[in-house]
């Protein structure tokens, strides 16, 4: 996993969030030190750990890296949302796919429960606008006697997640600003068909056009070849979907911060 990833993303959550991109770029390249390999290497090992049986929503693997996800919030100084970080929900899965290695034999579908993670990072000047910064923590567990870690998908993403989360709560502490409410959501149930996710849409209570962009982090350990020559990629789904203006945002923070690495936008169109 690059570690110019979590830096590029850094650099673009400070444009989006402030109006001087070139000052900006500036201050979040000040802080590329703070983007360690190590720390995410770390959390990757944490939340792949044997006990944690892969993650499956609803599992007690689940449950681990759930308190996994929340100490490291509280560590941060990462703020809940409310009175806890955890967001409960409920949702309906057909029989056999649970995945955690627990018989559901004879039961057409059961009711199970998921929990997304959410923390906040309240902006340093009032802004009422909001980036949001998530990814998925859930993955497959334990189908028929084999357990599925979920390293790339998506341990990596939320280590980078974390990373994000302790570096801007470290900026916030030196006085640099931070132009926008920072949420960082780590979903569950992305595998049951993004319940997680959908439960989050449906409660978060912020006008859409008080949010700025949310980007999603996934399978950023990825062994896939590169698209060209250089190792240093990565692999943009969505930009067709967002205005003009923010279609250029990652093209300008990559130049303007010298992180220099190959965005490719098309690699999984025909």
């Amino acid at each position: 996993m690059s570690n110019k990833y979590t830096v590029l993303i850094l650099s673009l959550i400070m444009l989006v969030s402030c109006s001087n991109a070139f000052s900006q770029s500036h201050n979040a390249s000040a802080y590329d030190h703070l983007a360690d390999p190590k720390i995410q290497k770390g959390h990757i090992l944490a939340l792949t750990a044997p006990e944690t049986m892969g993650r499956a929503t609803g599992s007690r693997g689940s449950a681990i890296a759930r308190n996994y996800i929340e100490t490291k919030f509280e560590e941060y100084g990462i703020e809940k949302r409310g009175i806890l970080y955890s967001q409960e929900f409920e949702l309906e899965v057909t029989a056999g796919r649970r995945g955690n290695g627990e018989s559901s034999l004879g039961h057409p579908s059961e009711k199970i429960k998921g929990y997304n993670v959410i923390g906040e990072i309240k902006s340093t000047n009032g802004s009422k606008e909001y980036i949001i910064i998530g990814a998925h923590y859930d993955h497959l567990g334990e189908i028929k006697g084999k357990v599925y870690p979920g390293a790339d998908d998506n341990a990596s993403g939320i280590a980078a997640m974390l990373e994000l989360a302790r570096m801007f709560n470290t900026m916030k502490g030196d006085g640099k600003e931070i132009g926008a409410n920072l949420i960082f959501v780590a979903f569950d149930g992305k595998e049951q068909s993004m319940a997680g996710s959908r439960h989050f849409v449906r409660r978060l209570r912020i006008h859409n056009s008080n949010i700025k962009c949310m980007i999603n982090i996934d399978q950023i350990g990825s062994t896939l070849a590169p698209p060209h020559k250089d190792k240093n990629y990565l692999l943009v789904l969505g930009r067709d979907s967002l205005e003009n203006w923010a279609s250029t945002q990652l093209d300008l923070c990559n130049r303007i911060g010298g992180i220099y690495m190959d965005v490719a936008y098309t690699f999984y169109t025909s």
